[in-house]
């Protein structure tokens, strides 16, 4: 599909909820405007939108694999059981987004704002979320196994039941979060600031339960 058409179908969701099956796989839609627009199994595999405005977009069943969001306007954005594996993304901006039961595995999140954002049994597996804002997020049952989350403020938010087994979360904020039953089993916590934070039944390894 030629960008032009491309771009003709998703104005068109705009007036339209959720229009299926839209192509953008490839394309370069470097800071193009998708903002509002509402689609279903939209296929964006290797889409470039660098720079883009995706703000109140509704994305359902979307295909982003290997895409490059790298300092997109994601603010309010739904993506609904969605599929980010491998997306480039740093300095991008999902504040407010609701990125819900979607697979964001292997992607690169550094330096994103995710404040305030639903994450509700979004996996982040082997990602990186470095140097991330995540205040105020709803995180529950979510995966960031293996994930380096370095330096990222996770202060305030829900994380319950959220599993962060083997993640690298050196220097990061979790103070004033519920992390009620979650699994740092394997996690390195060096220097973590657990200041208020809830942890019961969280898991530990033996000699690394923090005292707050």
């Amino acid at each position: 599909m030629s960008k032009e058409a491309a771009l003709a179908q998703l104005d068109d969701s705009r007036s339209q909820n959720n229009v299926k099956g839209i192509d953008i796989s490839g394309l370069d839609l470097t800071q193009c405007d998708i903002s509002e627009t509402s689609t279903e199994m939209l296929k964006g595999e290797r889409v470039i939108l660098r720079g883009g405005i995706l703000d109140l977009a509704y994305f359902l069943d979307a295909d982003f694999t290997a895409a490059n969001l790298e300092g997109a306007s994601c603010n309010q954005t739904a993506f609904f059981d969605c599929i980010l594996y491998q997306v480039i993304s740093p300095n991008a901006d999902f504040s407010y987004a609701k990125l819900s039961a979607s697979s964001c595995n292997e992607s690169d999140f550094s330096s994103c704002e995710f404040d305030y954002a639903n994450l509700w049994a979004s996996t982040f597996v082997d990602s990186n979320l470095s140097d991330a804002t995540m205040s105020y997020v709803e995180a529950a049952d979510a995966c960031f196994d293996d994930a380096n989350l370095t330096n990222a403020d996770l202060s305030n938010g829900n994380f319950t039941g959220t599993m962060f087994r083997k993640t690298n979360l050196t220097g990061a904020d979790l103070s004033h979060g519920n992390f009620t039953n979650c699994d740092f089993t394997g996690a390195t916590l060096t220097d973590v600031c657990w200041d208020n934070a809830i942890l019961n039944n969280a898991k530990f390894d033996a000699g690394t339960q923090p005292n707050k």
